[in-house]
């Protein structure tokens, strides 16, 4: 147990997960509830309890999708998603996540926004694939998704210069 995890996620996420009453409103919302492994009401429990390995090791800090149905329903205003973000990264930080493949995806999504000013899909693509040893899983599809233009050779690149200027900020930002 990690006394001082709830306070880590606080800080980190500037939500206060201490907040929360375990009323279920956030898990009997939830479109993917079913295929987490522990419900979002259960992870904010652990988060307050300081159970830092069960939660950062995880498939749900992974498998929230940000819809914010949670948020809406939370008498307290908690924003999940955003606490999920900051799991991930403590988990990306700390090398704990238990899904390498979706961790590697994480990092290779970031690294193509940061290196483009948006995520350049085709790269991104190829990069998994070569990294994750399943290049021809799926081919026919990304072939199929190439020639109606689906995928670009080169990105559509606006406010590159802005998007590095975030990155910087977060980094300094911890």
């Amino acid at each position: 147990m990690n006394k001082g995890f709830a306070e880590q996620v606080i800080k980190k996420s500037h939500e206060n997960v201490n907040k929360c009453l375990q009323c279920l409103k956030c898990t009997s919302g939830c479109p993917i509830a079913s295929w987490m492994d522990y419900k979002p009401n259960q992870i904010n429990r652990m988060i307050q309890m300081g159970y830092s390995d069960k939660v950062l090791g995880s498939s749900v800090i992974w498998l929230c999708v940000g819809c914010q149905t949670c948020v809406t329903r939370c008498p307290m205003k908690i924003d999940i998603p955003h606490v999920m973000d900051s799991l991930r990264q403590l988990a990306v930080k700390e090398k704990v996540s238990r899904e390498p493949n979706v961790t590697m995806f994480h990092q290779l999504f970031l690294d193509s926004v940061k290196r483009w000013g948006r995520v350049h899909e085709l790269e991104l693509i190829g990069l998994y694939k070569l990294k994750s040893r399943q290049l021809f899983i799926d081919m026919q599809l990304g072939q199929q998704m190439f020639l109606k233009g689906k995928l670009k050779i080169l990105p559509e690149v606006a406010g590159r210069k802005d998007v590095k200027r975030i990155f910087l900020n977060g980094q300094n930002n911890g």
